[in-house]
């Protein structure tokens, strides 16, 4: 093959190559159907996200759940350590040291979580009577655009504490509200 011979074929595999690219590049991905680009945009826009935290396993797997979806967009996650006080004493009276350890340990854990995910953690500590008011006033506090709650399973006919937050919760969303429950 002579150099005349051997240039066109280098030209021409290059032309075929750099075709083959730009028609690679200019296919479009077959549109979402509106429903589908509405969920996507839903989720997408979720900025800050309140986690009520407890010192159980839910509460950990709320927080995991909270991270993967605020994962692509960098959103902050508020981790609102939720302290249940007597009405017996004011909001502001000393608690067992620990009430106050727990809530501690509770936080550090989850932020840890917070962090393995590269997010921002906002951690507080919050006083209530009741564990719903607590939800809201943080969710309008840093104007937040999800709260992920982490709830066990239970007997049908035995209510809990978290049981009643999140049906308060859902009967009257202060944003979205994400509930993971977990079977017992």
């Amino acid at each position: 093959m002579n150099a005349n011979g051997l240039g066109l074929f280098i030209a021409v595999g290059f032309v075929l190559t750099l075709g083959g690219t730009l028609l690679w590049m200019m296919r479009l991905p077959r549109p979402l159907p509106r429903e589908a680009a509405r969920a996507v945009f839903s989720v997408e826009a979720a900025r800050c996200i309140v986690v009520p935290i407890l010192d159980l396993f839910y509460t950990e797997r709320a927080v995991e759940l909270a991270c993967r979806l605020g994962q692509h967009q960098a959103a902050t996650i508020v981790l609102a350590s939720i302290v249940k006080v007597p009405r017996v004493l004011t909001l502001n009276s000393p608690l067992p040291q620990e009430v106050q350890d727990r809530a501690q340990q509770a936080l550090a854990e989850a932020q840890q979580i917070v962090g393995r995910h590269g997010l921002q953690a906002i951690p507080l500590t919050v006083r209530v009577r009741e564990v719903e008011e607590g939800i809201r006033r943080t969710v309008r506090a840093y104007q937040a655009d999800m709260v992920v709650l982490g709830i066990t399973g239970t007997e049908p006919r035995v209510p809990t504490m978290f049981t009643r937050t999140a049906e308060e919760l859902l009967r009257r969303p202060p944003c979205e509200v994400i509930v993971d429950h977990v079977p017992a």
